[in-house]
């Protein structure tokens, strides 16, 4: 069972992680430079900095799992082109990110949440996806994220 201080810290983290993605949106619509905000993602949301990290994107059918710096930077921002299929996922220029978790369960100092998060675009589409997101804990009021799964609905 997850006590409501981790499962506030489990919120703020989801919060931190769409709003760094709708940062870099916003920040490639303006031609601006995004190597802060990419750095911003894999050092300060991810967990690169403390252990591995695995990632199964949404959108990916030939390099279906990440885990470097530079595969997640191929999905997020597609200008590296380190895995040819991907287009820049955080480029999309999101309006918002919701995530709506189903779960969220605490072992120890480790932290697993599972839901459904939507991504709104500018005509008010709504994307929804699967999600689990596995985190660490690397301070007293600090996650990073080690585990991110991320898949679209079955269609059946």
């Amino acid at each position: 069972m997850v006590d409501k201080k981790n499962e506030n810290i489990v919120h703020i983290t989801q919060q931190r992680w769409a709003n760094v993605v709708l940062n870099i949106g916003k920040a490639y619509k303006k031609k601006a430079s995004l190597d802060n905000l990419i750095s911003e993602l894999l050092h300060n949301i991810y967990a690169f900095n403390y252990c591995d990290v695995l990632f199964k994107p949404t959108l990916a059918k030939y390099h279906q799992f990440r885990s470097t710096k530079e595969e997640f930077t191929s999905y997020f921002l597609g200008q590296n082109k380190v895995c040819e299929e991907d287009n820049g996922f955080a480029i999309k220029n999101w309006k918002s990110i919701e995530f709506e978790n189903y779960k969220i369960v605490q072992l120890n100092d480790y932290l697993l949440s599972m839901g459904n998060y939507y991504f709104i675009d500018n005509k008010d589409q709504s994307l929804k996806v699967e999600y689990t997101f596995g985190f660490i804990k690397v301070g007293n009021n600090e996650l990073r994220i080690n585990l991110h799964h991320s898949s679209l609905p079955y269609k059946g």
